[in-house]
């Protein structure tokens, strides 16, 4: 089975019937797939799932900026494990022409505080109001935040026919920066968000029947690796073996 085809062929929900299938109290699981492993999903997504449309489009564009200080401070708070880390980026959803502004910060294990904003446009450069917001989401004193690095990929977004289930899947990923570009190729992500009262999925079930293990997975870091030279890395070098081997 090829992807576009089972695209083609699922029924499809709206923005506003996924909207109803309320996953506030949720549990996030992410695995990172090869062609052949997304082709051992399909024939089942194709039976038990439906798909997001908008506007006749079944497939999304999806173009992220990432900001960070001179030294990378977001970077190595994450690498180095710190709990109150911080990840800053535009988001900008090609077909639908909106943008946003997000700051994300992790305060928990299980919890992350998040400020979003509606913008005109993709955000390339932090004005004084989301300076000063960063500022005093982080409590530390940051200085020349900027853009890093830009990311393109692009999304499907399922439901499972009971609707307690959200599913994503993302490919095509690519990460520029000044100094040029690099892609994933044949690399998928795929994410599933379930309620945490009703956690059993039975893709994830077929997920390890087939040996796929959960892997965490974040495009900003991600990114970082492929692109920036002579950063620290030791934390990360199972998930590069991991996408190495893929």
């Amino acid at each position: 089975m090829q992807l576009n085809d089972i695209i083609n062929s699922l029924d499809s929900v709206t923005l506003k019937e996924l909207d109803c299938v309320s996953l506030q109290n949720r549990i996030d699981s992410k695995f990172l797939l090869n062609k052949s492993q997304l082709e051992l999903l399909l024939p089942f997504i194709s039976q038990n799932y439906s798909v997001l449309e908008i506007k006749n489009n079944r497939i999304f564009t999806y173009e992220n900026n990432y900001f960070d200080t001179e030294d990378l401070r977001f970077y190595y708070d994450h690498h180095n494990g710190y709990l109150n880390r911080i990840k800053v980026r535009s988001r900008k959803y090609l077909e639908t022409g909106q943008s946003f502004f997000e700051i994300k910060k992790k305060e928990k294990v299980d919890r992350t505080n998040k400020f979003r904003e509606l913008t005109r446009d993709i955000v390339s450069e932090l004005n004084e109001l989301q300076l000063a917001k960063l500022s005093n989401m982080s409590r530390k004193q940051l200085e020349g935040v900027h853009l890093v690095l830009t990311n393109h990929f692009n999304r499907i977004t399922f439901v499972n026919h009971e609707m307690t289930e959200r599913m994503t899947l993302d490919f095509n990923i690519s990460f520029a920066d000044e100094n040029g570009e690099k892609k994933m190729r044949d690399i998928y992500v795929l994410e599933i968000k379930q309620s945490k009262s009703n956690s059993h999925s039975s893709i994830s079930d077929l997920i390890k029947a087939n040996n796929i293990r959960q892997k965490g997975f974040s495009k900003y870091i991600y990114g970082i690796l492929l692109l920036k030279e002579g950063i620290r890395k030791n934390n990360f070098l199972p998930l590069l073996k991991k996408i190495n081997t893929l």
